[in-house]
């Protein structure tokens, strides 16, 4: 599962076949990534700002970290700074990182929604790539996970109601995409060699 500015999900089966999940654009899309962290605590500023809910921490943060003089100067500061460039919108999850930290507990329950979002990535994969019962490996990366507890508990729960057991990854996402590449040339070497065998 990566989880940067987007999302998505990758697997191998038992088969070594492949699939992935996830991965489609920001508008409709990348459930449980930075960019959908950052654009959902955009919104539960507004609500703590109005009363909908309890003001907490991202309240204080936000406003002391924007130079708010009043909260409605936030709609012009994301529109014009932020919303139209997708890192700085996945940029705006640290403030809710800050203030779950903070123990504002509505972005606290926002990492959890997150995890969700992932776990039904995770899911998905492991429909399509028909996994028998054993216990799946399932790692992580991206910049989501420096979150820690925050996103990594409410996955490994959620994780491990699918049968699979969350893992720290064992190489970092380069390395990972270094080895596919290298087992894509070897195997696209030595179909080669059978054809000019043939």
């Amino acid at each position: 599962v990566v989880s940067g500015t987007g999302s998505i999900a990758f697997g191998r089966g038992a088969n070594r076949q492949f699939a992935r999940c996830g991965g489609w654009v920001e508008f409709f899309g990348d459930e449980g990534s930075c960019y959908w962290v950052g654009r959902e605590s955009m919104s539960l500023f507004s609500k703590e700002a109005d009363g909908r809910i309890p003001r907490g921490a991202l309240y204080t943060l936000v406003t002391k970290e924007l130079g708010l003089r009043e909260d409605y100067q936030f709609i012009d500061r994301v529109m014009e700074e932020l919303a139209p460039h997708r890192a700085r919108v996945a940029d705006f999850q640290r403030y809710a990182l800050q203030a779950a930290q903070a123990g504002d507990l509505a972005v606290v329950a926002l990492y959890k929604k997150a995890a969700d979002e992932l776990a039904l990535m995770i899911r998905a994969l492991k429909n399509k790539l028909r996994f028998s019962t054993q216990q799946i490996p399932v790692s992580y990366s991206g910049g989501l996970f420096h979150a820690g507890e925050l996103v990594l508990q409410p996955l490994r729960e959620q994780v491990s109601m699918l049968s699979c057991e969350l893992q720290t990854p064992k190489h970092s996402a380069v390395e990972g995409a270094l080895m596919l590449a290298m087992e894509h040339a070897c195997a696209d070497a030595a179909a080669e060699s059978v054809q000019h065998k043939k």
